[in-house]
């Protein structure tokens, strides 16, 4: 990290999804924060839980169908596999010199917050879904997990349409 800091390189890890709100965020950067040298790393934390949790490989609580599984986490892995090469194009297509990286965890904030400390970030950008105090202190929240947990910055835009609402 005191090589980046010697070149005046700033190593950005900004969440995403795909969700509406973290395009939000990656647009917000880009737009408002960018610094030309930056590189940046585009975090998805892998969930496999639907997969984990369908009913269609296993039959009862002592057996399951182990051909179905494989067929599903393959399914699962090209579907994460397609939404990176889109995430890559949003790179490309700003103009931004980074990366896409995937990173399985338990949740997706920790997930993010280990992805910001292996590529030595210094700066992390979330976005939110701008849920309630009381719909957010029952379900948790990735931007709120970020931000109390991790040991660099963080931004967190929320996007306008979420104040209506």
């Amino acid at each position: 990290m005191a090589e980046s800091v010697e070149s005046g390189e700033r190593v950005v890890c900004i969440a995403i999804d795909g969700s509406d709100n973290s395009k939000y965020a990656f647009q917000f950067y880009s737009d408002n924060v960018r610094k030309a040298n930056d590189k940046v790393y585009l975090v998805h934390s892998v969930e496999i839980n639907s997969v984990l949790h369908s009913t269609q490989w296993y039959s009862s609580p002592y057996s399951f169908d182990k051909e179905m599984l494989l067929k599903l986490l393959d399914e699962e892995k090209t579907k994460i596999r397609h939404k990176l090469e889109g995430f890559a194009v949003l790179l490309k297509d700003a103009g931004i010199d980074g990366t896409v990286k995937s990173i399985h965890a338990e949740s997706p904030g920790e997930g993010i917050v280990k992805a910001a400390a292996e590529v030595g970030a210094s700066l992390v950008v979330v976005g939110t879904r701008g849920m309630g105090k009381l719909r957010r202190t029952f379900m948790g929240s990735v931007s709120d997990y970020v931000l109390h947990h991790s040991p660099v910055p963080v931004l967190v835009c929320r996007h306008n349409e979420d104040e209506k609402k």
